[in-house]
């Protein structure tokens, strides 16, 4: 049979554009068998307070933890969670869980924690802080409160860091006001006084100590005495300061052994009186009253100083020497 150049142009066209069709098909066919490459995503990871930025496949946070080698478990702190869908941009934190021992009435239990200070902490496991409970003044009462302590046995604050192994004990205290008495020490005065000899020292005053009644603030830590200090006082008997007096003056001492043998009292029966001997006209006319011998050391010897600026060793011929 004829075909005509025409009809064969077509047929050829026909077959040709069959053929790429074909060749398209098998084209679509090898693409979409290819493997296709795994998603990933960007996350900040926080890893017990050290942020970095991570590339992961991971679909849920704890494959991602998984992947960059972090050590968790069930007790550790883990935002947003073990379980979330991991997606770009999201922000994962860890931080590990430590373990604090909890002694309690004679009793030491181990916990896992994730609070950074003894603060975090003892909110974390509800432990005592000391008592906020008001009461009346001077009432007796008892509270517990919570101390914490490093490995080492030192006592921590409540903003100090808690590593592994610190403990906190759980203290039962009393708080008591016991009275008593407690005495008043005398306060010692030193002064100059020419009526003592020169490097020598005499009591011009004994003084005497006082007393008062007091309440004190006791406080009790499981049974021993923590501290104790005056809350309240009221003096019984007032205290009399000691004075004594520094000698800078002549020696009166060895001129009243020779005059009368020291004895404030001594009475020579030719008229002369006491620790210097004053006849009664010499001892009035240095001011003074009555006898010598009504009065003690510090009288006496206050008028033979007056003598002694105004007449020198004279009025005492014989012992003057002494002075």
């Amino acid at each position: 049979m004829f075909v005509s150049r025409t009809a064969r142009r077509r047929t050829s066209l026909t077959l040709g554009t069959v053929g790429l069709a074909a060749g398209a098909l098998t084209a679509g066919f090898i693409t979409t068998a290819s493997p296709a490459s795994a998603a990933t995503s960007t996350v900040t990871l926080t890893v017990n307070g050290v942020s970095t930025s991570v590339s992961t496949s991971a679909d849920v946070v704890s494959e991602l933890l998984t992947q960059q080698s972090v050590p968790f478990d069930s007790t550790d702190l883990v935002s947003p969670g073990l379980k979330a869908d991991v997606f770009n941009g999201m922000a994962v934190s860890w931080t590990p869980a430590k373990r604090v021992l909890v002694r309690r009435a004679g009793e030491t239990t181990a916990y896992r924690v994730v609070g950074n200070t003894v603060r975090d902490v003892r909110d974390e496991l509800s432990l005592p802080t000391a008592t906020t409970q008001k009461f009346a003044r001077f009432e007796a009462h008892r509270y517990k409160m919570t101390r914490f302590y490093s490995a080492a046995g030192k006592r921590l604050s409540a903003t100090d860091p808690v590593r592994e192994d610190y403990r906190a004990v759980v203290h039962n205290v009393r708080v008591a006001y016991p009275e008593g008495q407690k005495r008043i020490e005398r306060r010692v005065v030193k002064d100059r006084s020419k009526l003592v000899r020169s490097g020598g020292k005499r009591v011009y005053r004994e003084g005497r100590n006082g007393r008062k009644h007091v309440t004190y603030r006791k406080v009790f830590i499981d049974g021993d005495v923590q501290s104790k200090r005056v809350v309240k006082s009221r003096v019984v008997k007032d205290a009399n300061r000691r004075v004594v007096r520094i000698g800078t003056g002549p020696n009166w001492r060895a001129l009243a052994r020779c005059e009368s043998g020291g004895n404030p009292n001594a009475v020579n029966p030719a008229g002369y009186y006491g620790l210097y001997q004053f006849s009664l006209s010499t001892w009035h006319a240095v001011g003074g009253r009555g006898n010598p011998t009504d009065f003690g050391y510090w009288e006496q010897t206050k008028r033979a100083w007056i003598l002694f600026k105004g007449s020198g060793r004279s009025p005492w011929p014989y012992c003057g020497r002494f002075l």
